[in-house]
């Protein structure tokens, strides 16, 4: 299954080949043969892209295997393997002897990363504590494996901002470590303003399934069906993440871009509320969302019949070729052009830190 990516390449982070931008979907490359393809006993499947995680200039792609490849700056070692300034296609990341992974996420400028055995690896940099490696550690230039959790729990989900992360474990405990001072770890370690050590968050008035992290805000998620979320964070209520927040039914997933929170209802409608100045928010003729994928400060949204939009700040090609002056697509969205031949279809989207990613058949 291929996979196709545009928008920001500073770094190589689109992993194209090069360090260019591109306003069209353009097909990542890999050092060595591409993973598209794994062993079930004696059959050969396909090997699925599972989470697309973008930082700031780095990308990882975990894929249904447990395998984990990286692309972009590396300097600090954010994307595995010998350090250098960038890695334009995307290369195996290697933790151990034969260690599988069943998720991963980015922050800033450090990569997350969870075994199937359910140990959380960090490698990158993290000013604010985002590391989670303790009082200090601003850099691991090479895969560490971070303490501070209860044993026997399972790892559900793990989650990072561009300045903290927290996970989520089978217990439905929610601990979190990094930058504090916004309350977006919970207001029992508001005042220590960095955390450099995992943390349990008290906070959460149910039991968490999953979460979602904003700039300076987090998004605890709980029974689905019931409806139950909470926003811990963004204290000053900039841009109304806590003031707007609406009474929910029940919901198939929720996003958080920088400044903003996004809810994909069963119906697939899509919910939003937050920053709207570069229309991050969907415009009210948005079709029926099949899939959505929420970035820093854009969004893609798959809609019947395998078309691709997108919206929101769009300057460095995210949101397609055409945008306004300031770089935007606003009030409405952006057809994006796609390289399907024959049965392909899309099968998934991304979003990340003004890179945009779709999974073809």
């Amino acid at each position: 299954m291929p996979l196709y990516a545009f928008g920001s390449n500073g770094s190589g982070q689109l992993g194209i080949g090069h360090d260019d931008d591109v306003s069209v979907p353009t097909r990542c490359l890999f050092d060595g043969p591409e993973p598209d393809a794994l062993r079930n006993g004696g059959e050969r499947t396909t090997n699925v892209v599972r989470r697309i995680a973008a930082g700031g200039n780095h990308t990882l792609l975990l894929f249904s295997d447990g395998s984990v490849y990286a692309a972009g700056w590396n300097g600090d070692g954010r994307c595995g393997g010998r350090a250098c300034e960038g890695v334009v296609r995307f290369r195996r990341v290697v933790v151990g002897d034969g260690v599988s992974f069943k998720d991963v996420s980015a922050g800033w400028e450090g990569s997350f990363l969870v075994s199937t055995g359910d140990e959380v690896f960090v490698m990158g940099s993290g000013a604010r504590g985002e590391l989670g490696l303790g009082e200090g550690v601003v850099q691991a230039t090479v895969a560490r494996a971070m303490g501070g959790f209860p044993r026997g729990m399972n790892v559900v989900a793990i989650a990072s901002g561009m300045g903290h992360a927290v996970v989520v474990l089978s217990s439905g405990e929610v601990f979190g470590w990094g930058g504090a001072r916004k309350g977006q770890l919970g207001e029992s370690v508001r005042g220590r303003r960095i955390v450099w050590s995992p943390v349990r968050i008290s906070d959460v008035p149910f039991r968490a399934t999953g979460a979602v992290c904003g700039r300076e805000f987090t998004v605890v998620m709980g029974d689905k069906e019931k409806g139950e979320f909470v926003v811990l964070g963004s204290a000053d209520h900039r841009w109304n993440v806590l003031s707007d927040i609406p009474v929910l039914g029940g919901y198939r997933y929720m996003a958080a871009s920088w400044h903003g929170v996004y809810v994909h209802r069963a119906g697939g409608e899509v919910l939003a509320w937050g920053r709207n100045d570069r229309g991050q928010l969907p415009s009210e003729d948005l079709p029926v969302v099949r899939e959505l994928a929420v970035g820093s400060e854009h969004v893609l949204a798959l809609l019947d019949g395998g078309r691709l939009v997108a919206f929101g700040w769009g300057e460095h090609g995210n949101c397609g070729p055409v945008v306004d002056e300031q770089g935007n697509v606003r009030g409405r969205y952006n057809l994006i052009p796609l390289p399907l031949e024959g049965e392909s279809d899309v099968v998934g989207v991304g979003a990340g830190c003004a890179t945009s990613w779709v999974v073809i058949s």
